[in-house]
């Protein structure tokens, strides 16, 4: 049982990397338990390292946070969205960092807990409000 799990969740990151490849979004949230979510991105940071990707991560915290147009990498893995209130400052200087990347390739996947989803992302007050698809992840 935990070898088809892991199988599903290799196919969910191979499945995630050929649309990223593709172009087919610049920013997308994954949803799923905080476990699921650990294990999902540490799979598909490692297998994006394996293509000789670089991956940086973003820590959402309410303390002051360090946001660099200049850094290339190519993917932006950003975590705990959930630990932010929504209309937070810190909220709004992210959404306006990713939207602003967007012109400079800049690609990212959100981590975000199941829970957490529809305040930062189906609030129309807050800053994520719609702001890029869902791609929820099994859980256990």
């Amino acid at each position: 049982m935990k070898l088809l799990k892991m199988e599903v969740m290799m196919f969910d990151i191979d499945k995630l990397i050929t649309h990223l490849n593709a172009g087919l979004f610049s920013h997308l949230v994954v949803t799923g338990s905080e476990r699921n979510l650990e294990k999902f991105q540490t799979g598909l940071k490692q297998k994006l390292e394996s293509e000789g990707k670089s991956t940086c991560e973003l820590q959402c915290t309410t303390e002051d946070i360090k946001l660099n147009q200049n850094e290339k990498v190519d993917l932006l893995f950003v975590k705990g969205l959930e630990n932010l209130p929504v209309q937070h400052a810190n909220t709004y200087a992210i959404r306006a960092y990713l939207d602003a990347g967007t012109y400079n390739n800049l690609r990212s996947i959100i981590f975000c807990e199941t829970g957490h989803y529809a305040k930062h992302f189906n609030d129309y007050d807050a800053p994520f409000y719609k702001f890029c698809l869902q791609y929820p992840i099994s859980d256990d």
